[in-house]
Order: C-alpha cells, then structure tokens, then sequence
C-alpha cells in the first residue's frame, strides 16, 4: 500500500468557521488551489455550536492557522472576537474571511468583491450611473448595496420582507457613502415601477434555492424586459425560477456560481499574497462549474 503524506508537521491549516458547513464546497475549492500552486496548505471545514465560538476562534488563534473562512450564521458575531475589522467589513456588518498576521485576527469580506468580479466579468458592464434593484436585506444584500453604491450606482431600490432590515441598509449606506437607496415594500405600485425602469435587478435573498426549485421571490413577471440584467445570487439550481421568469421577458440572466468562486479567490489571496493570471482563473473556474454540475446531478 502506498503511505499517505498529504500532511505532514510543516502542513499550513485553513479552515471554514459555522453551523452547518457539510454542504460547504469551499474544502474543495481552496484544497483545489493549494495542489494547483503546489503549497502545503489544507482547508477543512469546523462545524461550530453559537455557544463555542468564542472558544474556537481563540483555538484558531492560538493553532497554526494562516486563517479561515467564516459562514452562516457567524459573520456578524465573529467581529467582536477578532482583533481588527477591516473598514469595508464594518460598514457591510459582516466578516467571511480571518487571516492571522503576526498572532493578530484580521477580519475581511470578500463576498462583495466576489460577486462584483463575477458580475462585470459575465455582465460586461459596470454599476456606474445605473439603476439597481436589491431583494432582499440581508448581510449579503448589506455587503453588495455598499460595493456597488461604492462603484457609482444612480440608484438602489431595497425591497424586503421586514422593512426594519431595509432602513437600517439603507441608513448604512445614504449615511457612509452616498445618499441613493430607497426603500419599498412588495405592494408598492411605486416598487414596479422602480422595478421596470431598473437596468440591473439581485436577488440576494435564498428563495427559490434547492431543494425548494418552485419558490421565487418575485411574483410579477410582466415586469422584467429585454433591457435588464437580472443577477440571482443562488447557484443551486443553476437557473432558479427568478431568473427564468426573467429570461422568459428577454432579461440576461446570471446565477451566484461566479459570485462564489470569486469569494473564494479573494479570499485565497489575502491568505497567501498569491495573485491568479486570468488564464489560470478560467481553467480553475471551468472545472469547478463542471464538479458542482457533476455534484448537482447526483
């Protein structure tokens, strides 16, 4: 039998900090990027109950971690355990990524970032002087209203069930960047109009994500058309009912599958320093769709 030496006492540690992670994909992606780059580093998953957190991420700390992801339903309660929040992630209210530098816990948000590089790339535009459209009010929708106000949006419309959530976005956001978020409810004949007349629409809520195929958060399809990008931040399935509806109008449709893995690139880069050439990023990019398709199809 052949030993086996994938990690040895030299093996860096990454992992991925919340509750549940078996769905996760991450282990195989960044695991993926290590073997790639040839660096001896592994990426594990750590489920972790709210009443061990703390204890964990001092555990983290104090192991030979270069740092770790962090998801649901931890991104908000993490900050007030690490030693430094960057200035992005405060303003969005959520770290997922920790990266330990000189025995201090800094924290990051790459999920902006991710679904802002997924976005232009597939999209072929930007979001300067367009008129945007947010479902939902969530920590990703918090993290996406602020990048895409930071890139010179004209305006966000916030639509979500529990309008405490959208004002206090919105606050965030007309108080620290720039004043362009409007807040509206789903009854609004104001809300379709702003609807119709939006170049971009995100879904950033998990309606309509598998196993549940049939739901979407948007009842009215008339209001889609030819003229709109229409962004569904879910990858499983690959085309939710949102963004069918929209492509039935002539929308172009892009689902989250990018939006994830360029999280997890960014994410690899402020751990490592490595810095990914384009051609490398497609190859890697390629592959992983046709896992998780593979994955999807079981």
């Amino acid at each position: 039998m052949d030993i086996d030496v994938r990690v040895t006492g030299k093996t860096k540690l990454l992992g991925l900090v919340g509750n549940p992670v078996e769905h996760s994909i991450s282990p195989q992606l960044h695991n993926t990027l290590s073997s790639l780059l040839g660096l001896d580093i592994v990426y594990i998953p750590l489920a972790v109950g709210k009443e061990d957190l703390e204890t964990v991420v001092k555990a983290l700390k104090a192991l030979d971690f270069i740092g770790f992801n962090v998801t649901i339903p931890y991104k908000r309660d993490i900050m007030k355990y690490l030693d430094e929040n960057s200035k992005e992630a405060i303003l969005m209210g959520a770290v997922n990524t920790v990266k330990k530098i000189d025995g201090r816990l800094y924290g990051y948000n790459t999920d902006a970032e991710g679904f802002l590089r997924s976005f232009k790339e597939e999209a072929g535009v930007g979001f300067k002087g367009k008129k945007v459209v947010l479902i939902g009010a969530g920590g990703v929708a918090r993290a996406i209203a602020v990048k895409i106000a930071s890139e010179d949006a004209e305006k966000i419309s916030v639509v979500n069930r529990t309008v405490e959530k959208s004002v206090e976005l919105a606050e965030v956001v007309n108080e620290n960047i720039k004043e362009i978020v409007q807040v509206y409810n789903f009854e609004d004949k104001t809300f379709r109009m702003a609807f119709e007349e939006s170049d971009i629409i995100i879904n950033t809520t998990s309606v309509g994500m598998y196993p549940k195929t049939r739901e979407t958060p948007v009842k009215f399809t008339e209001c889609f058309n030819k003229n709109q990008i229409v962004y569904d931040v879910i990858y499983n399935p690959e085309k939710t009912k949102f963004l069918n509806d929209a492509e039935k109008r002539g929308a172009k449709i892009i689902n989250g599958l990018g939006m994830l893995f360029y999280q997890g690139i960014s994410a690899y880069e402020i751990w490592t320093g490595v810095k990914f050439t384009e051609d490398k990023l497609k190859s890697v990019y390629e592959s992983f769709k046709k896992y998780l398709q593979l994955k999807s199809a079981k």
